[in-house]
């Protein structure tokens, strides 16, 4: 999918039928929308800097809701509410505050206010909080507290979440947790794979990045390294979908260049996914994602 204007995607959103892609190595037009019925940019907003309606560090977020939220984590965990027209010009609804007593780039929102992290470096836990909260509502324990470099524990993963449903994938078991809202688990997926149990530098991946819909669960698997991954330049990729009870649905095998991060408009079962290091140069990755319903 081209793109306009010099470009560098790092993340994107979809709300159907509006992309919203993040630029980096910008100070300008950092964010971009475009119509994705016909592809078309309709506009570019957001400028670095510390004046009024800048920003200096933003992240923007994935989230079932059918606006878009952007956080400037520089500023005291400012999270900003933006809603689409239909003509795909945002405007800023709203600027909430997170309590929060650290960065929360990596939350998966759950509703408006209410979301989910991963404690990674304070606690082995993932985390229920709500805006307004300065310390957790809720604790999961889910890996070993005396591992204490969360990079070097089997147990790690990535937490997603929707408005019914909180996942936890594990990036070197081939597992994942199902749990309701309130991180209650439902079912744990679980099948035979070798995983590393001794983590060093550069160990196999299972599951990497991932995107959670409100009709699906759509995870890359790997099954090699990230420095194998690179050397066959990033192909061989595989996307596992399942349901929200954690039922397989199909897995599909990408022909071409795998992303680095992703979404699906599930009103088409498109993917549109980000290139390693801004590649293929303006452009965006698509792959129709066949026989969904």
């Amino acid at each position: 999918m081209p793109l306009q204007g010099i470009t560098c995607p790092v993340r994107i959103e979809v709300k159907h039928p509006f992309l919203i892609l993040q630029n980096m190595k910008r100070t300008d037009s950092l964010f971009h929308i475009y119509d994705l019925t016909n592809n078309e940019f309709k506009q570019a907003f957001v400028v670095i800097g510390q004046g009024p309606n800048e920003f200096i560090s933003p992240w923007l977020f994935h989230t079932p809701l059918a606006d878009f939220l952007i956080n400037d984590n520089n500023r005291k965990n400012l999270i900003y509410h933006f809603n689409i027209n239909e003509e795909g010009e945002s405007t800023c609804k709203e600027v909430k505050q997170a309590n929060y007593i650290t960065f929360i780039s990596d939350a998966a929102f759950i509703n408006d206010s209410l979301y989910v992290i991963d404690a990674m470096y304070l606690e082995p836990s993932l985390y229920l909080l709500n805006l307004q909260d300065e310390l957790p509502r809720k604790k999961k324990k889910y890996r070993d507290p005396a591992i204490f470099d969360y990079l070097a524990d089997p147990n790690s993963g990535n937490v997603y979440a929707n408005d019914n449903r909180i996942v936890f994938c594990y990036q070197y078991k081939k597992q994942i947790d199902f749990m309701d809202t309130d991180l209650n688990l439902i079912k744990r997926v679980k099948f035979k794979y070798a995983s590393p149990t001794n983590i060093q530098r550069d160990e196999k991946i299972s599951y990497g990045i991932g995107y959670l819909g409100k009709r699906y669960l759509y995870v890359m698997f790997f099954g090699t390294s990230w420095k194998e991954y690179r050397d066959v330049s990033f192909r061989e990729a595989f996307v596992e979908v399942f349901d929200l009870e954690g039922n397989p649905v199909v897995k599909y095998r990408l022909d071409g260049l795998g992303p680095v991060n992703f979404v699906v408009d599930e009103d088409t079962f498109t993917l549109y996914g980000v290139g390693s290091d801004g590649e293929p140069e303006d452009y965006l990755l698509v792959y129709k994602l066949r026989g969904l319903t």
